[in-house]
């Protein structure tokens, strides 16, 4: 999906309206930064002319109720000149880990690093490419079947669920995105993406369930079971006349892709395409009210691996329909298929700002309203259950804006959030910058 979830947490620092090139926006939130300046030495160059080199070195706070609490530490380098705004070029580290009550006492739930670099201006300004490199394990993501209409069992009358519809994933990433301007507000994205997936069953979930059967022809229930190396391409056009990269109130961002991917060992079976479309919209009301309204969709066929199916996005991987990403409430993990739609509608305002030591600070409210669903084939199948079956969240957010970094913190109720926390029947997420 979008490059606009490149899931960069440095470039918060920077973030600026940049054409035709957008800088993207990533899961984790940040606190306050420290920033240190290093121009280079450059004799009989103007001075507003001159390179500049900024260090960037700051803590990473984010978090959310399927992962509990997220910290760690950033820092990147950024290459300045007055002809590239906001950089001409960055790199980026990023090491972070999550922890939680499992229930039995605290655990380390995740754990996610990530080197990035971000070259703009090439080609006569045309061309920006963005290499990336992430690791990431998890201890607790989500898997609860396939279908729309999967069900969550407690493994015992206290209403517990403990490891049964949760599976250990590993998985290490490098991509290439390149992103073309072409006219106006279009643009074209061309990507290649390697994966490395090893994820691990507990005893007695439904994984271990569902890896060990297979359908009545005999094929095999779920795919991507055993490690997996993944190679894929993407493609797709981008259309942006948003007014403002952080706090958008007119105008709009729309991107639509394609990709393909192929499992190795073919053994494994892994086969697949798709195509995602994600439409975004913002309209002035009144005063500092804005009214977002995002629409998404994700359509895969073949033998897509049974994360995937809870995932969309063919340039970057969201969870969706729940998560952070999705439907907020709905946990992660929680409904898995080919076929997958999400809509978000926010009202949205900064309702009043104050300055501190000479900086700029802005808070602000919104209201939300989210709704997803999946379907498992494109045919008719029993596990997608009967009627709307949406699944949908409700909630509210605060923000807090310094300069062009936003971090926002949301609480969502959703009939479905108690399938990960018995007893916190809402998800609660804390992350850097605006879901969309």
């Amino acid at each position: 999906m979008p490059v606009n979830n490149i899931d960069d947490v440095a470039e918060a620092t920077v973030r600026q309206r940049l054409k035709p090139a957008r800088v993207p926006r990533c899961e984790a939130s940040l606190i306050p930064f420290i920033q240190l300046s290093a121009p280079l030495p450059m004799t009989e160059v103007p001075r507003e002319a001159s390179p500049k080199w900024d260090w960037t070195v700051f803590p990473v706070l984010g978090g959310s109720s399927d992962f509990g609490v997220l910290g760690g530490a950033a820092a990147s380098i950024a290459r300045h000149a007055k002809e590239r705004k906001p950089y001409q070029f960055q790199a980026a580290l990023i090491l972070s880990t999550s922890f939680k009550d499992n229930g039995d006492g605290i655990e380390l739930v995740q754990h996610k690093h990530a080197i990035r670099f971000d070259w703009l201006g090439l080609f006569h300004n045309r061309l920006r490419l963005s290499p990336a490199f992430n690791f990431e394990r998890t201890a607790n993501s989500g898997y609860f079947g396939l279908g729309n209409a999967s069900e969550a069992t407690p493994i015992d009358s206290s209403g517990t669920f403990g490891r049964r519809y949760q599976f250990i994933h590993n998985e290490v990433r490098g991509r290439l995105n390149a992103r073309i301007a072409l006219v106006g507000p279009w643009s074209l994205i061309a990507g290649t993406t390697h994966r490395y997936s090893r994820p691990t069953a507990y005893d007695g979930s439904q994984l271990a369930t569902d890896s060990a059967t297979t359908t009545p022809d005999g094929a095999k229930t779920i795919y991507g079971t055993e490690p997996l190396y993944q190679p894929s391409l993407q493609f797709g056009v981008l259309y942006d006349r948003r007014d403002n990269e952080v706090t958008p109130s007119s105008g709009g961002y729309h991107e639509l892709a394609v990709r393909t991917a192929i499992g190795f060992p073919l053994s494994s079976e892994v086969r697949s395409a798709g195509a995602s479309i994600v439409l975004r919209q913002y309209f002035s009301l009144f005063g500092p009210v804005v009214l977002a309204i995002r629409a998404l969709g994700d359509f895969a066929i073949g033998n897509v691996p049974f994360y995937d199916l809870a995932q969309g996005g063919s340039f970057i991987a969201e969870q969706m329909p729940g998560g952070a990403q999705g439907v907020r409430g709905v946990p992660n993990g929680r409904f898995a298929g080919l076929a997958k739609v999400v809509g978000n509608v926010e009202l949205r305002a900064m309702v009043f700002e104050f300055r501190i030591a000479r900086q700029k600070f802005r808070v602000g409210l919104a209201g939300f309203v989210d709704g997803g669903r999946v379907w498992l084939d494109y045919k008719k199948d029993p596990r997608d259950g009967t009627g709307v079956g949406l699944k949908y969240g409700v909630g509210a957010g605060v923000y807090f804006q310094w300069g062009v970094a936003l971090f926002r913190f949301d609480v969502a109720y959703s009939p479905d959030a108690r399938a990960a926390n018995p007893s916190l029947p809402v998800g609660l997420y804390v992350a850097e910058g605006q879901l969309f």
